[in-house]
């Protein structure tokens, strides 16, 4: 009784020290505390860089201002400004010198308190939370610091506040006998409250071991961070949890909110089935959730002041939804909704309550700095309670279940009888579709119910690993089953049946055709289930490839045949009209022609037959390489002067043309092993080409040049080019580009090219653009022939 009247009367004595005092001097008596918060004057350091000797300053000493007697008092909110507070104390004769002077508010981060000392100086002892723990003058988890009176006169005391978190000042001036025991009534009660903490939490975690439900697991992880939560805020945890990791505590209190918010919200989730219940308020619980997901990255990455603000808002939002919800589950009778949403709103009053205390609105006392203390305790509790209800309703069906079951037991003897009679139906009916030669299948909501031998035999498996699995296994893709079940559940719909043909997939990962067929078992009604009958045509699928690819080859055989026919009708036909002609002039007037026109007119027929010769050999070269006839028979090579070779050749074969062919090589190209015939083939091809598809004349380049492992052969010409939708169809027999005019030629140069560039291993590009010519790069495998030891 003796305790209880003590802890009665401090708890007297700091109601009226919690009185406001006027601002300016305080007269101290034998009282055992006094609440200074009303009685400071205070300056804003926006910069914080005033020292003690400049706030001492005349100019300074003006700019102090009163705390007011109303309102939050000396609680600045959230501010990046540095703050310096002054009292001035008065100790009458009698009157105790020694006294502790408490900041409570555990998470600030920096606290300076300055008082006079002999003969003229100042004291200066430091605190906050950016400190260790052990650095603190009095260990305690508020920031004490002990002062000395000057006894019978004044002693003006400057403290200096800076935080990146709430800058709130609750300074009480205690006596330390006093003091002392008001630390016992508190740290009692956070005992208490901390004692109820890990109750819960170790009651959750044994139950969600016991029954493998999510939710006392997540209820679990919310006790724990609130309870890290409430230790940063409090200063439990810088006192006894973690009194070295300073930069721990910069973050403990945003991090713990944060994480206690995204548990909470994840038990909500659970605890009301929201996402089944109330899906569109289910979306809105996973939008804070990721809001308040981001308010952690902040508290962690970024400013303080960007999470603290994002907390305060997101608190009050969450708590408000998460009142909502537990009103409409009352109103839809879920289970412990009642104990929920009374939890919930207390836990909102809490949030609020502490977000204007840190916003600077309320004034910092016991009960507004310890409000989320308050409702977190008494949510636990309600929570627990909820709990215990589902719990109780979950009991109360299992037993109307139990009920139910021991009723319909009687019937479900009553039916075996009958049910051993349709087994015994049922067994010749499935023998019946097991010997069917195609796979038969019952699906319902897209999965296997039943499948017979068949159908398993198609797919590699046994028939009872088939049985209960999804049927998108059975599918190239993902992609194709999703393609499928909504094409084939449209036309089930509509039309009672669905027939397609289409690939599936194998155990093995291999493909197969099959022809699919399906229809309802209750007619229109894909969800009654479906009959699958599943026809392999993998042969017949073979075979109309083949068949289709003998077409397309005998297509291209006609067309090659028609483009062969129209070469050379008019290929030959000019030479032979040349020929035709000269005969005839020889025939009439052999006689009377001098000796040199008759050799001109001799020299055009030997021409028109050394053309019809030449193109007659590149259509049986060309054969030849079609039919895989060629020979390829490398020897050494002198590139130099194969090149000059076969510039001279491109200069005589076109002697009218205005063009320059010119060849370069670079160092490094002398002898290598390639085909000559071949080379010969290619570069006199490209060459002829470059020179008669340039009728304006310019420089026809035929550069030579060495990089690592081959040879690069170029021939650039400055022609007409060639249209880009032709560069792919270039190097087919009898191709022509569509602007080549009246230039006579036979569409097969290119080709003996690229046959002849193959050969050697080699590969041929192609760069053009219209009306400014062509750029041919040949890349042939190079190596020196080595001679053996």
């Amino acid at each position: 009784m003796r305790t209880l009247l003590r802890q009665v009367g401090v708890l007297w004595l700091l109601f009226m020290a919690a009185l406001p005092l006027q601002a300016g001097e305080v007269r101290l008596s034998p009282a055992p505390s006094f609440n200074l918060a009303r009685a400071l004057e205070y300056l804003e350091d926006p910069d914080g860089r005033l020292g003690l000797e400049d706030v001492l300053q005349p100019r300074h000493q003006e700019r102090f201002r009163r705390v007011a007697p109303f309102g939050p008092g000396a609680n600045f909110g959230f501010s990046r400004s540095a703050y310096w507070l002054k009292v001035t104390l008065e100790a009458p004769q009698g009157v105790p010198t020694r006294w502790l002077l408490e900041v409570a508010y555990p998470p600030l981060d920096h606290v300076e308190v300055f008082a006079p000392a002999a003969p003229s100086g100042w004291s200066r002892q430091v605190g906050g939370d950016a400190l260790p723990f052990a650095g603190r003058a009095i260990s305690h988890r508020n920031h004490v610091f002990p002062v000395e009176l000057a006894p019978g006169g004044k002693t003006t005391l400057y403290l200096r506040l800076q935080s990146n978190s709430t800058l709130s000042a609750p300074v009480h001036l205690w006596q330390p006998a006093a003091l002392w025991e008001q630390d016992q009534f508190a740290y009692t009660a956070l005992s208490l409250y901390f004692g109820l903490m890990l109750g819960l939490m170790f009651y959750n975690l044994l139950l969600f071991a016991s029954v493998r439900e999510i939710g006392y697991l997540l209820y679990a992880a919310f006790v724990a961070t609130m309870g890290l939560a409430q230790a940063a805020l409090n200063g439990f945890g810088p006192q006894f949890l973690w009194p070295q990791w300073t930069a721990f505590n910069t973050v403990s209190v945003a991090a713990g909110l944060t994480m206690t918010a995204i548990f909470g919200l994840m038990f909500a989730r659970n605890f009301l089935a929201s996402a089944a219940r109330t899906p569109r308020l289910d979306k809105l619980l996973l939008a804070q959730m990721a809001g308040w997901g981001v308010a952690l990255v902040a508290a962690l990455l970024v400013h303080y002041h960007v999470a603290a603000y994002m907390i305060a808002g997101l608190a009050v939002l969450s708590a408000v939804t998460l009142a909502t919800i537990g009103y409409t589950s009352i109103r839809r009778g879920h289970p412990g909704a009642r104990w929920f949403f009374t939890a919930w709103t207390l836990l909102l009053l809490g949030v609020v309550t502490l977000s204007l205390h840190n916003m600077g609105v309320l004034p910092s006392n016991a009960l507004t700095a310890n409000s989320l203390l308050i409702g977190s305790a008494l949510e636990m509790v309600l929570l627990s309670f909820a709990l215990g209800d589902r719990i109780n309703v979950a009991r109360r069906f299992k037993e109307q279940a139990q009920a139910r079951i021991a009723a319909e037991q009687a019937m479900v003897e009553a039916l075996s009888q009958s049910q051993a009679r349709l087994r015994a139906t049922m067994s010749e009916r499935e023998a019946i579709l097991n010997n069917a030669v195609v796979g038969i299948v019952l699906s319902i909501n897209r999965r296997h119910e039943w499948v017979n031998e068949k159908f398993a035999q198609m797919l590699g498996y046994p028939p009872r690993v088939l049985i209960g699995q999804s049927s998108m296994y059975i599918h190239a893709d993902e992609a194709s089953w999703l393609r499928f079940g909504e094409e084939a559940r449209a036309a089930l719909i509509a039309t009672n049946g669905y027939t397609c043909e289409r690939q599936l997939k194998r155990r093995d990962g291999g493909l197969f055709w099959v022809e699919m067929g399906g229809s309802c078992v209750r007619p229109h009604d894909p969800d009654s289930g479906v009959i699958w009958t599943f026809l392999d045509i993998t042969g017949r699928k073979k075979s109309e490839a083949e068949i289709r690819e003998a077409l397309d080859q005998q297509r291209a055989l006609n067309e090659l045949r028609t483009r062969f026919v129209a070469m050379t009708s008019h290929e030959f036909r000019t030479p032979l009209a040349a020929i035709l002609s000269a005969e005839e002039v020889l025939r009439h007037y052999g006689d009377r022609l001098p000796q040199a026109e008759r050799m001109e007119t001799l020299d055009s027929i030997a021409a028109g037959v050394q053309r019809m010769s030449r193109m007659m050999d590149r259509v049986l070269l060309l054969g030849r390489a079609d039919a895989g006839m060629l020979d390829f028979v490398p020897g050494q090579v002198d590139l130099p002067a194969l090149c000059r070779q076969v510039v001279e050749e491109a200069r005589a074969q076109h002697p009218g043309s205005r063009c320059q062919v010119v060849a370069r090589w670079g160092p490094g190209v002398g002898k290598g092993l390639f085909d000559e015939k071949l080379l010969r083939h290619i570069f006199g091809n490209l060459l002829s080409n470059a020179v008669k598809y340039s009728p304006g004349g310019g420089d026809v380049g035929f550069h030579v040049r060495r990089e690592p492992g081959e040879m690069v052969f170029e021939v650039v010409d400055h022609g007409i080019g060639i249209p880009p939708d032709e560069v792919p169809h270039l190097f087919g027999s009898f191709h022509r580009a569509s602007n080549v005019g009246q230039i006579q030629g036979t569409g097969l140069g290119l080709a003996i090219v690229k046959n002849a560039v193959e050969m050697h291993g080699g590969r041929i590009e192609v760069a053009s653009q219209m009306g400014k010519g062509s750029r041919f790069t040949v890349r042939l495998p190079f190596q020196v022939e080595t001679v053996a030891a």
